[in-house]
């Protein structure tokens, strides 16, 4: 905690320190440099590079990142707990499980669990340290790989950070649940230009372009239902920005 609330006010005092075009420009920048590294390299390589060197934060251990912490987390589980118990869920599939911290919150008397990530070393981790006959996790490419059968999927800030191109991939694969709720980040509404701008898979997001993974849209036309809207404490580039949970309702032709 000591270190996070050091690295927000280091955050906090160059916000303060720098003109926001300033900052603006030197965040493109480093974004357009980690991009054109990682448009070349596989998924599994980007992410496990990600958690090796904490590039989302935290110390000892695998950390995915404020956004698994904090008020709109929490918001998050409580709203997706509500849902199960609704909804009769016996079984629920996380794709981008991450480090388990938001996962561990779900769970219930009766509720399998099937975590799944594409980092092989978070895997292993989450299994030797968390797994149950009730809870498993499963090395696996969602844009690529058969998934776990569930009841409800949940795929909270996940496409994110991947390209149009594999979330077109993925949102076939989702077809077999039940229920589906996608969770992601959008730009402050006077920042957002258009949706879905592409990128390539890295730990960065499209809110840096004023953009954000928006289903109901071209290319993907997915219908969807708002479910959850929350203002990010922490924001990325201005203030205002949201985090939104949706159900999917269907596929449209």
């Amino acid at each position: 905690m000591q270190n996070g609330a050091r690295a927000m006010s280091l955050k906090d005092c160059a916000r303060a320190a720098c003109p926001e075009p300033v900052l603006a420009a030197y965040r493109r920048l480093c974004v357009a440099v980690q991009r054109r590294r990682n448009a070349s390299r596989g998924t599994a390589d980007i992410f496990a590079e990600v958690y090796e060197k904490h590039l989302w934060g935290g110390g000892e251990g695998p950390y995915s990142g404020d956004g698994s912490r904090g008020p709109v987390a929490e918001a998050y589980i409580r709203t997706v707990r509500e849902f199960i118990a609704e909804h009769r869920v016996g079984s629920v599939v996380d794709l981008g499980c991450g480090d388990f911290y938001v996962g561990q919150r779900l769970l219930s008397p009766g509720l399998t669990y099937a975590g799944v990530d594409v980092v092989p070393a978070l895997i292993e981790h989450n299994q030797q340290r968390y797994g149950t006959d009730a809870v498993n996790f499963r090395r696996l490419d969602i844009c690529r790989d058969d998934l776990p059968d569930g009841d409800l999927c949940l795929v909270r800030q996940v496409f994110q950070h991947l390209s149009n191109s594999q979330i077109a991939a993925a949102l076939p694969r989702l077809r077999k649940y039940r229920h589906v709720l996608v969770t992601e980040h959008y730009p402050a509404p006077g920042a957002f230009t258009l949706p879905n701008a592409d990128k390539p898979a890295g730990p960065d997001t499209r809110v840096v372009n004023g953009s954000a993974v928006v289903l109901d849209a071209v290319p993907f036309d997915v219908k969807v239902r708002l479910l959850l809207d929350l203002e990010v404490p922490g924001y990325l580039v201005r203030p205002g920005e949201r985090i939104r949970t949706f159900l999917v309702e269907g596929w449209r032709p």
